[in-house]
C-alpha cells in the first residue's frame, strides 16, 4: 500500500460568500482568523508525518489569499520544519494556493514565492463582468488580468485558471469568449466546472423564488462538449 500523502489546508474565510457556494466558508468573521490559525498550527504540530511521504500541499478555502500573508507564512514555515525528513524535499513538493482576483498584491505574491508555493489556482469563473456580478463574485475580469500579470511578473510559471459553465443566463457565446481570452494568456492548466446547485445557497433560493433560470440539462451538455472539444483542439 502506498504511503504517499497529500496535505489539504482549509482556510474558511472570504470577502463575500458567492451565491453558489456551499463550502464551509465565512465572510465578516475576521475576529476568528487568529484563533483558527492557532488551532490549525496546533493540529499540524501534533500530527505525525513520519509515517508518510508527503507529495503535495494544497491550501484551499474559502479564499486563502484573503488572509494577511503572515498567516500563510506561519503555516508553511511550521509545515516545512515538520517535513524536514520527508523523502521529497520542500523545493520538490507541489505547493498550491487558491486565490481570488483582487485579494492579492505583488508583496503577497512575493511572500508566497519565498515560502515555496509554486502553483497558483485563480478563481476567475468567467470573463463576463455581467455573469461575475450575477453569481456574487467580488472581482471583474480586469482584476483577474491584473492578478495574473502580477503573478507572472513575480515569477510564477504554474498557474491554473478556474472557469464555470451552466451559470444563470450564460450562453455558449459567453463560454467561447472566456475560453478564447484565457487561451490567449497561455496558462498551464484550465479547470472547468459545471454549476451544481446545492441546498441553502443563494442560487437555490433564487431558483425557488423564480428569480433566476438555469440552462436545461441538454444545454449544459452542449456547453460541456463545446468546452471539451475546444480545449482538446487547443491542446490545453
Amino acid at each position: 500500500m502506498s504511503n504517499n500523502f497529500g496535505i489539504y489546508i482549509h482556510i474558511p474565510f472570504c470577502v463575500k460568500k458567492c451565491s453558489y457556494c456551499d463550502f464551509i466558508s465565512f465572510s465578516n468573521r475576521d475576529n476568528l482568523i487568529e484563533k483558527y490559525i492557532e488551532a490549525l498550527k496546533n493540529e499540524i504540530e501534533r500530527f505525525d508525518f513520519s509515517k508518510y511521504i508527503v507529495t503535495t500541499i494544497y491550501i484551499g478555502g474559502g479564499t486563502p489569499s484573503y488572509l494577511n500573508a503572515k498567516y500563510i507564512i506561519e503555516i508553511l514555515t511550521l509545515l516545512r520544519n515538520k517535513l524536514v525528513n520527508n523523502k521529497i524535499t520542500w523545493k520538490d513538493l507541489e505547493i498550491t494556493i487558491e486565490m481570488n482576483p483582487g485579494t492579492v498584491s505583488k508583496e503577497k505574491l512575493k511572500n508566497y514565492k519565498m515560502l515555496g508555493i509554486n502553483r497558483l489556482s485563480i478563481g476567475l469563473q468567467s470573463t463576463s463582468n455581467r455573469l461575475l456580478k450575477e453569481i456574487g463574485r467580488i472581482h471583474t475580469y480586469k482584476d483577474f488580468l491584473d492578478t495574473y500579470n502580477i503573478a507572472k511578473e513575480v515569477g510564477f510559471d504554474n498557474i491554473n485558471v478556474d472557469l464555470m459553465i451552466a451559470l444563470p443566463n450564460q450562453s455558449i457565446k459567453d463560454i467561447k469568449e472566456s475560453l478564447e481570452k484565457i487561451i490567449f494568456l497561455n496558462p498551464n492548466h484550465i479547470s472547468v466546472y459545471s454549476l451544481i446547485v446545492e441546498e441553502e445557497t443563494l442560487i437555490s433560493k433564487w431558483l425557488t423564488e423564480g428569480k433566476v433560470t438555469l440552462p436545461s440539462d441538454e444545454e449544459e451538455r452542449r456547453m460541456y462538449w463545446y468546452v471539451k472539444n475546444f480545449l482538446e483542439l487547443s491542446r490545453i
